[in-house]
Order: C-alpha cells, then sequence, then structure tokens
C-alpha cells in the first residue's frame, strides 16, 4: 500500500479535482459512521446524486472507498510497527479478524502475510 496514490483509489483524480460536497462527505466519512440519507443530507444531496457522484468522480461506491482508507490507516500503523490488533483498530475495523477478511477481500492478502512481504523487501533493500 506503500505506493497506493490518490488517484489510483480516486479514479484518476486528486481531491483538488473532486465535486466540494463529494469531499465534504468524504471528510465525515472518515470520522463518523452515518447513514447514506444523512450523510447525504448533510452536505445537500439526495442519497442518489451522492451515490451517483462518487461513482462518477471516485470510480467507486464510497463505502468502497472508506474501507481503502481504513486499510491505508492500518497499513501505516503496520509501517510503524504495530501489532495485528493495534492496526486493526488504528484503522478503525471491529477487531483484528475484521482487518483481516476486508484486506483479504479488497488486496487479495491478509495483513500477516502484507507484513511479511515488506519485510522481505525491507531486508533486501539493506
Amino acid at each position: 500500500m506503500r505506493g497506493l496514490r490518490e488517484e489510483d483509489v480516486a479514479g484518476g483524480r486528486l481531491s483538488g479535482e473532486l465535486d466540494g460536497r463529494l469531499l465534504d462527505a468524504m471528510r465525515v466519512l472518515m470520522d463518523e459512521r452515518i447513514p447514506m440519507a444523512a450523510l447525504a443530507a448533510r452536505v445537500g444531496l439526495s442519497p442518489q446524486r451522492l451515490r451517483a457522484l462518487a461513482r462518477a468522480e471516485l470510480g467507486m461506491p464510497l463505502a468502497r472507498w472508506r474501507i481503502w482508507r481504513r486499510l491505508a490507516r492500518a497499513a501505516e500503523a503496520l509501517r510503524e510497527g504495530r501489532t495485528l490488533s493495534g492496526a486493526a483498530l488504528a484503522g478503525g475495523f471491529a477487531d483484528q479478524a475484521h482487518f483481516t477478511r476486508e484486506m483479504r477481500r479488497m488486496m487479495g492478502l491478509t495483513p500477516a502475510e502484507a507484513v511479511r512481504a515488506l519485510g522481505r523487501q525491507a531486508r533486501r533493500a539493506v
């Protein structure tokens, strides 16, 4: 995930190019668990329009984007040397099993497999 860039996850666009209402929704999702209808109302859109805007500008649903962000936070925690359970909590996952399921589903690797692979790469670079 270290080489993953914002535009890789945002349909090729940088955040400065996204609709401001979508950016507002993304900021809320980073900090809160909120139903789509309430989120859409908060940013001044209908739920259908917010869903369409996310798909058009991010290339994915907001729920998937939120998981990517959580995985990125958890991966950063792993890079800092936290345990798998500590990384899961840093990413906002309910527990290590939830983190493992989401990472496997989104990336095809478990967190433990990713840590081992990164360890091998770090040893080769030295």
